[in-house]
């Protein structure tokens, strides 16, 4: 009869326990992704100028500016600089960043977590009661600054509706999470904008932060 109890006892409290979310912190959703070390040779204020005008050139359709592209080229050459090596390694550059900031992790699909953050408001079922928003590591990410790496979002859906304070109050969102890179185009306080989003969660509860 003991031997009972004490089986019945564990497993109770192996279901209670399994029960219990799992806490993430934000550089669980982010995966380390090798890095591209990309150097840049010192440049003057001028070669970056001159740079930037071909940046800008490069974005016209007018035939006479692709004739001044190929002068500043030349321009630059004389000086030892390579406009078009130093454009491939910008390239090179922003290429390895899109897809640090979108390397995302499938571990935690269907899981059960609370993590905590600040809360962005998208859709309300009553005055300042927030029934879908983006879930992200720092206040005023996406208003104020510009919005996280797509890793670093998460798009909360929580028919419950909370009541919303402002975007300073910080808070546990508690929910089955899933991985899921996605772009909408979302209207945030001063318009709407495409904003990458890295994963979803049907959240259970949202509570202050404590």
């Amino acid at each position: 009869m003991k031997r009972i109890i004490t089986t019945l006892i564990a497993l109770w409290s192996f279901t209670c326990f399994a029960s219990e979310p799992v806490t993430l912190d934000w550089q669980n959703l982010r995966p380390e992704v090798a890095q591209t070390h990309i150097t840049l040779p010192e440049l003057s204020y001028e070669h970056k100028l001159k740079l930037q005008r071909i940046f800008t050139l490069m974005h016209s359709s007018n035939p006479r500016d692709a004739e001044r592209i190929e002068e500043i080229k030349a321009e630059l050459k004389k000086e030892n600089v390579d406009a078009d090596e130093l454009l491939q390694l910008r390239a090179d550059y922003i290429a390895s960043q899109k897809k640090a900031a979108e390397t995302i992790t499938t571990e935690f699909d269907g899981t059960k977590v609370r993590i905590p953050g600040f809360l962005v408001p998208i859709e309300f079922k009553d005055a300042m009661v927030a029934t879908e928003f983006l879930l992200v590591p720092v206040a005023g990410a996406c208003i104020h600054m510009p919005p996280p790496p797509a890793n670093q979002i998460v798009r909360v859906s929580y028919p419950e509706g909370y009541e919303m304070r402002t975007v300073q109050y910080p808070v546990w969102v508690e929910g089955t999470i899933s991985s899921e890179l996605k772009t909408e185009n979302i209207y945030i306080v001063d318009g709407a904008s495409d904003i990458t989003m890295g994963y979803a969660l049907n959240a259970s509860k949202v509570v202050d932060y404590q």
